[in-house]
Order: C-alpha cells, then structure tokens, then sequence
C-alpha cells in the first residue's frame, strides 16, 4: 500500500512551516536584489520574531499546581508562576527558571520538585512575545531586561537556571549587576554573530542584509553585539557557574557552552551525550546535578568534568 501524508494536526503545521520558510526565501531573495534596505528591515523583524504557538493543553497541567501572575516590563505584561509562598529575600529563597527561544515556561517544570524539595520558592515565566506573555518582537536585550524585572518583582532570586538563549540571557543580567549566587547555563549560545550567520544561510539572506540586520537590532537595543559576546561577559561574571552541554546539540553547538565554562571564572562543566538541545531539559541526571549545585552540595570545579552518558529518554 503506498504511504499516504496524515492530515494530523502536527503534520499540517510542519508542512505549514515548510511552505512559510520557502516563501520567506524566494522573498528574501528578491527583496535583496531589488530592495536591499527593505530586505534589511525585513530580516530584523524576521530575526525578532519568535515562533508563537499556543500552549500544548498537556503543559497547562505542568503549572496548574502553580500561582500565575503577570509583571509589567516596557509597558507589556509578562506572565510568571510561582511554587511556594510570596516572600521577602529574608525569608524563603527563590530559583528562577527562564526558558530559551520559542519555549514557555513549562519546559523548565522538571527542575520544579526538586528545587521545592531543597526549601526553594520556585519562579518561572514566558519570555516576552512569548507563550501567554504580550509583544510580538523581542531580542537577547528584552529576555535580560524580563529576567532582572521578574527577579526583582519576586524578590529574594539567589539562584537561575536558564536554557538556551534564556542562559545567555541570565548571563548578561547579571553581568549588568543583578545580584545571583549560583547560575546553571543549559545550552548556552555564546556567540549570537555566529547564530545569526546560520539563521541568514537558512533564510537565503546575503551578508550585506545580515550585516544590516544586526546594526537595526543594535540600534533598536541601544547595545551592541560585540557587548553581548562572552569574552566580554566574562570578565564580569562572579556568580558560581555550572554549565550543562549536550555533545549532540545540533541547535547550539557544544563548543559554545565549552567556551562558556572556559572564560567563566571558576565555572564547571558537565557534558552530557545522547539528549541534543531541547531533551536535555527532560532528564533527571540533569536535573539533580542542577539542584546538587544550587544547594552546594557538589563543589564547583575549576576544571570541566568527565562526559556524563545520559540515555535518551524512552518518548
């Protein structure tokens, strides 16, 4: 019997995207031709647009145990959850989880019952024009400027685990003074010059519109790309630091996160194998090296550990 295309609804978004990205190319390329300061503004709104799908119905369950509330940042509102009671930094300490690019907040919900086991509160939130939080741009600036609002409208953060870009993120805040003790980075892309090469080689984007791109983000952030490297970073960061890489990751290549760890002062490196860049925040091994750190109850290293071989997950 010859193989037929389901008309389910995850096939008929994949095919959606794939007719959407084509069209993004033969347009990008014509526009570029034609119009190379159109195609520019064109690839900023492009390259600021996250993908915005609806919450997963299942995720909903993964924070109903939780308290929603929403923070204002730059006139839009923010939409947070928090586990445990409201306190002062005198009180109850707080973890905050910040997800990267295209997630919500319900993908961090695993490192949740551990961290509330240790005495933690636990707060979490969609990064702005994302999940239930309003905008419809953002940037690495705004998931720093997000971050530093939740963290200071909660009170008492002693502690982030970010993922992704939500890690460089965290990275920058507090490269800029926000006060966190310990910081665990999963997947963290170190040079944002060198992901916006791969995002213009899969839009068709010539370098003279990336190029251009990259000057109206500056402006449009009031900050430039070569601030938000990490060798530039580094220097700045005195927070405790684990990072924690996949070898596999196709999305973010393990080399950022190593370098990450190598100009963090102090910082350790935990290397996994066999989860990739969105898995790795569904195993346990990781999740109990995470809060093991936070709580200190394994020392930072100024060297990288040994690989640690997790099995993919059966699902």
């Amino acid at each position: 019997m010859p193989a037929t295309l389901s008309s389910s609804p995850l096939n008929s978004t994949n095919v959606r995207f794939m007719f959407q990205t084509l069209a993004h190319r033969v347009a990008m390329r014509a526009s570029a031709a034609l119009t190379p300061d159109l195609a520019g503004v064109w690839a900023e709104r492009l390259f600021l647009t996250p993908p915005k799908p609806r919450y997963p119905e299942s995720s909903f369950f993964d924070l109903i145990d939780a308290r929603q509330s929403f923070v204002p940042y730059k006139g839009r509102l923010v939409s947070t959850w928090r586990w445990g009671p409201r306190a002062t930094e005198d009180e109850q300490p707080a973890v905050l989880l910040a997800h990267g690019w295209g997630g919500n907040a319900a993908q961090l919900r695993g490192f949740v019952f551990h961290l509330a086991g240790a005495g933690y509160r636990v707060i979490t939130y969609d990064q702005p024009a994302h999940g239930l939080s309003e905008g419809r741009l953002t940037g690495l600036p705004d998931f720093a400027g997000a971050l530093r609002a939740v963290a200071l409208h909660h009170g008492g953060v002693r502690a982030i685990i970010g993922h992704s870009l939500g890690a460089t993120a965290a990275a920058y805040a507090i490269s800029h003074g926000l006060p966190v003790e310990r910081i665990v980075l999963v997947s963290p892309p170190a040079d944002i010059v060198a992901y916006s090469r791969r995002f213009a080689r899969w839009h068709s984007i010539p370098e003279r519109v990336r190029s251009a791109m990259q000057a109206a983000i500056e402006e449009r952030y009031g900050v430039s790309w070569a601030d938000l490297d990490v060798t530039r970073l580094a220097p700045k960061l005195a927070a405790q630091a684990l990072v924690i890489h996949d070898k596999g990751d196709r999305m973010v290549p393990w080399a950022q996160g190593e370098k990450f760890a190598r100009l963090w002062p102090g910082a350790r490196l935990m290397t996994t194998e066999g989860l990739g860049h969105a898995r790795i925040l569904q195993a346990e091994p990781v999740w109990r090296a995470a809060v093991d750190f936070i709580t200190g109850r394994s020392a930072v290293a100024s060297v990288a550990s040994p690989a640690l071989a997790v099995p993919s997950p059966m699902y």
